[in-house]
């Protein structure tokens, strides 16, 4: 079963992404950092253009800090971005963003007349409205720990700086069904539209590899050779009704931080 998901909402702020763009002058483009590749939508750069770009890596308090490192150190190398690595939750880094904000919206006839404005784009449930309420310091844009909860452009002011806030943008086919995966893992995509074993599948082999010890830890069963052997273990140890509700259980641990702090990929420089 493919993973695809796009509500009809997502195909409508593709044309009030134009109409908007012309009114800011910075895009804070949000990733997930347990997953920055996987959650950046490959239709942006056609979209933003030219427009100065921000990259900002949340939940990086559930992010593997090593993997994390890699990830800074790889957008580096991306000289036509700048990047930061933030916490909505913690509100760690969230300071910087307005300073980055500011030194690119450095025009001092504009400053005396508006507030420097931009716009807030990511996948599903990457923490877009959590920063926005983040940065204003109280509760203005409504957020949830799930995908779809913003529906509409909304302009927010959160003190020196104004946001725009998009829904979640995801793209029409998600042809990268190892990216989607990841995806579903870190809850960008609705549980309903996918099979939890086969996205479980997809990412095994790579949890295996770099969190052996914490699965082992977690469920006290060995780790087997394939992701499906392994799941049928580990339902009969959970008494579970059957693999997809182990698997959608792994995901929720691995959401929640029950199995530590984790990355789902690394840069394509690292092996």
């Amino acid at each position: 079963m493919a993973i695809q998901w796009y509500p009809g909402h997502m195909h409508k702020l593709k044309a009030t992404l134009k109409s908007t763009l012309p009114l800011v002058d910075v895009v804070l483009e949000v990733v997930d950092a347990r997953a920055p590749i996987s959650s950046r939508n490959p239709m942006l750069d056609e979209i933003l253009g030219k427009k100065p770009r921000i990259i900002l890596l949340n939940k990086a308090e559930l992010a593997d800090p090593n993997m994390l490192h890699e990830w800074q150190e790889f957008f580096k190398t991306k000289k036509k971005y700048k990047s930061l690595a933030i916490s909505a939750k913690t509100r760690t880094n969230l300071d910087r963003i307005k300073g980055e904000i500011q030194q690119i919206f450095k025009s001092k006839e504009q400053q005396r007349l508006r507030n420097p404005r931009a716009l807030i784009i990511g996948v599903p449930n990457c923490g877009k409205s959590t920063i926005i309420n983040a940065l204003a310091r109280e509760h203005r844009a409504k957020a949830a720990n799930q995908p779809g909860v913003t529906k509409q452009v909304t302009l927010y002011h959160a003190q020196s700086v104004d946001i725009y806030d998009t829904p979640g943008l995801l793209w029409p086919n998600l042809e990268d069904q190892e990216a989607a995966a990841r995806l579903a893992v870190l809850a960008a995509v609705r549980d309903e539209v996918y099979h939890p074993s086969e996205a479980f599948a997809s990412v095994y082999l790579f949890l295996k590899s770099h969190y052996a010890d914490r699965l082992i830890e977690r469920y006290k069963i060995p780790l087997h050779d394939n992701a499906h052997d392994y799941l049928i273990a580990l339902t009969t140890t959970l008494n579970k009704k059957d693999i997809e509700a182990t698997a959608l259980l792994l995901f929720n641990d691995l959401r929640g931080g029950k199995l530590g702090r984790f990355c789902l990929e690394r840069p394509p420089y690292v092996t």
